[in-house]
């Protein structure tokens, strides 16, 4: 096992694309990509069987070094201010050969 950080994001399916571009730019490894979110916050209500994209949230989870997180969060940050979102990071241990 080996520690690294988790690294959780909620964010409308339209701009999903511009975060998974930020990450592959910092070079993190990969991405797991839960279509169809539901849930609520400070932008009211997601549901899952929208009309339309704009109002989908996308779930991503991936994870990376400890030494990449400040550089992950500050990436992330003008994305959250300009379209919203959450992004979610904590410690984790990967059980995985790398």
């Amino acid at each position: 096992m080996r520690e690294v950080k988790r690294i959780e994001i909620v964010i409308d399916k339209p701009h999903e694309p511009k975060v998974r571009v930020a990450l592959a730019e910092l070079g993190v490894p990969g991405l797991t990509i839960m279509d169809v979110v539901a849930g609520y916050g400070d932008r009211g209500s997601r549901e899952g069987g929208a009309l339309s994209d704009a109002m989908m949230n996308r779930f991503l989870l991936t994870t990376c070094e400890p030494g990449q997180v400040e550089a992950v969060a500050a990436k992330l940050e003008p994305l959250l201010r300009r379209y919203g979102g959450l992004v979610l990071i904590s410690d984790a241990q990967m059980i995985r050969n790398a």
